[in-house]
Order: structure tokens, then sequence, then C-alpha cells
């Protein structure tokens, strides 16, 4: 197997770099639809314990008059 050049190397390191790149792009891409994702559920989260608790709080006063 013959050795390989330096330009040989920096191309293929060039080329390395360039995919990393998208990838890394895609990546944040997909975290922040994650993130996004995350605090629409977060939020969801708030509004349903919200209304269970404001139920649970009218059968309590309905329960005590």
């Amino acid at each position: 197997m013959p050795r390989a050049t330096v330009s040989e190397i920096a191309n293929q390191i060039d080329t390395h770099e360039k995919v990393c790149g998208e990838r890394w792009k895609n990546a944040y891409a997909r975290f922040d639809r994650i993130e996004e994702m995350i605090k629409t559920n977060n939020m969801r989260l708030w509004w349903i314990a919200g209304i269970i608790i404001s139920l649970l709080v009218s059968l309590v006063i309905r329960s005590m008059f």
C-alpha cells in the first residue's frame, strides 16, 4: 500500500470537516426542534395541572358547604 501524500491527507481532512459541519448543522436544528417540543409539552402539562387543581378545589368547596 503506497503512502498517502500530504495533499491527499489535507483533502481527506477538508472533506471530513465539511461532512461533520453538515451533520452538526442538522443536529443543532434537530436539538432546537426537540427543545421547542419540550417547551410546548411543559406548557400543556401546566394547563392540565391547573385544570385538575381547579376542579379539585371546586369539589372541596362543594363538600364543605
